[in-house]
C-alpha cells in the first residue's frame, strides 16, 4: 500500500518480471515505487539491452525524489537523462544497446493530480475500469504503422521490428497527462506479456484477478503457460482512494489535446482508425 504525501492518494502497488521460457537473460527492468510506475525492454542482447533497461529505469529512479508526487518538469529531466543514460551503454558496442521505456508517473499539475504517461518503444499502458479494458499508448513499430496504412494479412512485417527506443535515432516519447480516478486499474507491461496474451484475455484476468498481487502473478503465469518466448514484465497499479470520482462512460483514455506545460514536449500518440 502506498500514500502520496500530502494528496492522500491510496495506491496498491505490484511488480513481476519473469526471464519466460526462451531467453536465458532477462532483459527487462522495472521500476515500481511512488511516483514512478516503469518498464524498460532492453535490446542489444546478455550484457547490453539488460544494461541499457537498467540504465534507463535508474534515471528516474535517482532523478525524481521517492515518495512524493512529481512534476512535469522533473520528469522531462528525468527522461533527458535516461536517454544520455542509454547512450553511454550503447557506446563503443559494436551490436549498439537501446530499450524501450514505457509508464506513468504521478504528477501534480494546477493543483490536482495527474498520471503523467510516457511511451517510447512497444511496451504498453492499459487503462481498466469496471470490466473495460483500454489501450492508452500506441506501439512505436513497423507493424503498427503498417497496420495504420492498411497493410493486412502475410504482406504486414514481424512485430518485434520498434520505429523508436531510447538509444536509437527517434528517442521522442508520447507524453499526456491523464487525470488520477479512483477505483482505476493501471497495467505496465513488456510486450513478453502482450505478444503471448490478446487484449480480450488481459481483460478477464484484470476484472477476475483480485488483489494487485495475485493479478500481477497470474498474468506472468498465462503468459508463460503460453509459450514465454521473451521476458514478461507486468507492473499493475490500482488507485485505491484519493483520486477523482469515475464515472460508467468517461473517457480521459484518449485525450486530443495536453495540460501538460511548456517544460514538456507533448507528443500524443496517433491511433488507428
Amino acid at each position: 500500500m502506498m500514500q502520496a504525501g500530502e494528496l492522500a492518494l491510496e495506491l496498491s502497488v505490484a511488480m513481476r518480471t519473469d526471464t519466460g521460457r526462451r531467453r536465458a537473460v532477462n532483459e527487462d527492468s522495472a521500476l515500481a515505487a511512488m511516483p514512478c510506475f516503469l518498464v524498460a525492454d532492453g535490446m542489444g542482447g546478455h550484457e547490453a539491452g539488460d544494461l541499457a533497461s537498467q540504465a534507463a529505469v535508474a534515471a528516474f529512479a535517482s532523478g525524481i525524489r521517492p515518495d512524493e508526487r512529481a512534476s512535469v518538469r522533473a520528469v522531462n529531466e528525468a527522461l533527458d537523462a535516461a536517454r544520455v543514460a542509454v547512450n553511454r551503454v550503447a557506446e563503443g558496442r559494436e551490436r549498439g544497446a537501446g530499450c524501450t521505456l514505457t509508464g506513468v508517473v504521478l504528477v501534480e499539475h494546477d493543483h490536482e493530480l495527474y498520471w503523467l504517461i510516457l511511451n517510447v518503444g512497444d511496451s504498453r499502458v492499459y487503462l481498466h475500469r469496471g470490466s473495460e479494458l483500454r489501450q492508452l499508448t500506441v506501439d512505436h513499430s513497423l507493424i503498427e504503422h503498417a497496420m495504420a496504412v492498411g497493410v493486412e494479412g502475410e504482406k504486414l512485417p514481424p512485430r518485434n521490428i520498434i520505429t523508436r527506443a531510447l538509444g536509437s535515432l527517434d528517442s521522442v516519447a508520447d507524453t499526456w497527462l491523464l487525470p488520477v480516478e479512483t477505483g482505476a486499474r493501471l497495467l505496465i507491461c513488456s510486450d513478453g506479456l502482450t505478444t503471448e496474451l490478446s487484449d480480450e484475455q488481459l481483460r478477464a484476468t484484470l476484472t477476475m484477478g483480485g488483489r494487485a498481487e495475485a493479478v500481477a502473478e497470474e498474468l506472468v503465469r498465462r503468459a508463460n503457460e503460453a509459450g514465454g518466448r521473451d521476458n514478461i514484465t507486468v507492473v499493475v497499479v490500482d488507485v485505491l482512494a484519493g483520486g477523482r470520482a469515475w464515472h460508467v462512460g468517461s473517457d480521459t483514455s484518449a485525450p486530443d489535446t495536453s495540460q501538460a506545460d511548456e517544460t514538456l514536449t507533448v507528443t500524443l500518440p496517433t491511433r488507428r482508425v
